[in-house]
Parts: structure tokens; sequence; C-alpha cells
């Protein structure tokens, strides 16, 4: 929507990133907003960086997913958190599994998760373990993702109604 066609690229430096980030928080009529999550890029580059320094958080909810490779990207994004006095509410793996509707079996089709090892590594509650479901992407893709019900991430709900959310 910020551009004339919507299949070209953004291409901005760190400086015009930064800017929007911030534009966008402080210009943006909100309304009365009790919870807002912002989803940024993984690792630890502009967008995250800013948002760090910038905006008041209460907390942030890293995400993960079982390759190794995706591990050592978190475990840099949580040191740059704990450098940056960011509190670290917990840790929730996606794409953990695939639950199979024919026979009930859970496939690990992007490898044995690691969430319980990277989140005792950094010592951080496990909030939630996400599989790989088309019921979730159908939802996003209608822009419904709200609408799901399922109890694979309950313990954040509870977590954000603890530190001031309304009833989720």
């Amino acid at each position: 929507m910020l551009l004339d066609n919507d299949t070209d690229p953004v291409i901005w430096r760190g400086p015009i990133l930064s800017a929007t980030v911030k534009q966008f928080f402080s210009e943006v009529f909100w309304d009365d907003v009790d919870v807002m999550f912002i989803d940024m890029p993984p690792g630890t580059g502009d967008v995250p960086l800013t948002v760090f320094q910038s905006l008041p958080l209460d907390g942030i909810i890293v995400v993960t997913s079982p390759q190794d490779l995706v591990g050592m990207i978190v475990g840099k994004a949580v040191k740059m958190a704990q450098m940056m006095d960011v509190p670290i509410l917990g840790l929730v793996e996606n794409f953990s599994y695939f639950l199979c509707p024919d026979n009930g079996k859970e496939y690990n089709i992007f490898g044995e998760s690691k969430a319980s090892k990277v989140a005792l590594a950094f010592d951080l509650p496990l909030l939630g373990r996400l599989p790989v479901d088309p019921a979730i992407s159908e939802a996003c893709d209608n822009g419904e993702v709200e609408n799901l019900n399922t109890d694979w991430l309950r313990p954040v709900t509870e977590l954000i109604e603890e530190i001031g959310g309304e009833k989720v």
C-alpha cells in the first residue's frame, strides 16, 4: 500500500526504515489500543533496533522454528534484547510439527523441535509450539486470523492479560 504497484519491492536503507517505524507508531491514530503486536523481521537489524530504542515496550515474544540456523539467529536477538534491557516474555516455536488428519500423529517436517532446548539455554518460558496447519494459512489469507479458535497460544494470551491487556 506504500507503492503504486503492489508487486514492487520496498527498497529502503536503515535511516528511512527507522524513520518510517517511528512515524508509523507516533503519527497513526491507534484509538484505544490495549495490546499492540509488532511483527519484526528476524535478527538484529535496523527495524528491531529502532523498535527497541524508540517504542514503549512491555516485552517481546521471541519466535523460533526447528531449524538449527534459526536457533543461532534467535540467540543473537535474545542477547540484543538483553543488552538493551528489553524484557523477553518467552519463546514460541512456529512450524513445530504437522498433525496428520488421517492418523492423528505429529510429524516434524522441519526437524525435531528445539524449542525446549533454546528456551532453557536463555532461561525463557516456552509459551507454545505452533503446528503447520492449512487452517492458519487460510485464515491469514482471508484476513481472519483472529477468528481461529485454538489453544496453541493460550499461555501467550494469559501472559498478555497478566501484564495489562484485556481478556482475549
